[in-house]
């Protein structure tokens, strides 16, 4: 998952993509024959959640948390987002 995570952000802030193109050249990259993803469901979550809107790095961590007790952030956006996906607790700076 950390190269989708790095592919991400070098395609956003070096390259200027926009969210859309952004989850479709990530769906087109996972899709290559050739290319073997660690958890394909995991990936798939996140960037569905990334083409909604959410940040793909956030997505990425929520849905890794599916299953989990709970989910700690300093994040508070994504302590609302993620509200019924998991139980989410903020954490105090």
């Amino acid at each position: 998952m950390s190269v989708l995570l790095e592919a991400e952000w070098v395609l956003r802030s070096g390259y200027g993509f926009p969210a859309g193109r952004l989850v479709r050249a990530l769906r087109d990259f996972a899709g290559l024959p050739g290319v073997t993803l660690e958890d394909p469901r995991l990936a798939a979550t996140a960037l569905d959640w990334a083409g909604q809107g959410l940040d793909f790095a956030d997505a990425l961590h929520l849905a890794a948390a599916r299953g989990c007790t709970a989910f700690m952030s300093f994040d508070r956006r994504l302590a609302r987002v993620a509200a019924g996906v998991v139980e989410m607790r903020v954490a105090a700076p």
